[in-house]
């Protein structure tokens, strides 16, 4: 077993305290045989890094490499943060502070990162999220419910920037960042879908798909216990 491996398991130790390792696979529904698979020395993929740090209440970068506080600083662990040990075979992706509205739209503020969350590269590859234009944004509102809810973390890879399917993108229009089903008619023009039957879909005419920003497309998402 490698160091890095033992350091790891040294901090999924440190993580969960004196709760048994079976309460704490509970509380992030990850099967039992699972979670103590990782603290013989397999590394969670990278949704069940983000679910375990999220139960256990730690950066997820501290959780994988040990180079950041333990307990999250949004600032310190975006820029303050030593990256440099990070392993070859993570990524870390920025979280934006922009909350992509699954509603009528929220106006984006800044594009600053205010976090940094590791991701196994190959994973976001596995995926087809180019990780170097892989960010994360936060939903907000009901629009997109069932498929998408509010606060759900949304995996959005920013190289997407036109249509291509029936799929789920980041969009902005006059100032606003909306998260929608978009839908390419023949004719070039675009209906904007919301998956909550109680909004109904707008029509986009073809002379105003210019003013229609793709920012990128929502590759993954998951949500909070």
């Amino acid at each position: 077993m490698d160091e890095y491996t033992k350091d790891f398991i040294a901090r999924m130790r440190e993580a969960i305290g004196d709760e048994s390792v079976n309460s704490f696979a509970k509380r992030c529904e990850i099967p039992e045989a699972t979670m103590r698979g990782y603290f013989n020395g397999k590394i969670p993929s990278a949704d069940k890094l983000l679910v375990i740090a999220d139960a256990a209440q730690i950066s997820i970068e501290w959780l994988v490499s040990g180079r950041v506080p333990k307990v999250k600083d949004a600032t310190q662990a975006a820029f303050g943060g030593s990256t440099s040990n990070i392993p070859d075979h993570f990524t870390l992706v920025p979280r934006l502070d922009i909350q992509a509205s699954a509603g009528n739209g929220s106006v984006v503020y800044t594009e600053e990162p205010i976090d940094l969350l590791a991701f196994q590269e190959s994973w976001l590859r596995d995926r087809n999220i180019n990780p170097r234009f892989a960010r994360v944004l936060t939903a907000k509102g009901d629009s997109m419910e069932p498929t998408i809810r509010d606060g759900d973390v949304l995996l959005v890879d920013t190289s997407i920037t036109s249509v291509h399917d029936n799929a789920i993108y980041i969009v902005v229009y006059n100032g606003h960042t909306l998260v929608k089903r978009i839908n390419m008619i023949r004719n070039g023009s675009l209906t904007i879908i919301s998956d909550n039957d109680r909004h109904p879909p707008e029509d986009v005419p073809l002379s105003e798909v210019p003013d229609l920003h793709i920012a990128g497309r929502v590759m993954w998402f998951g949500r909070s216990i």
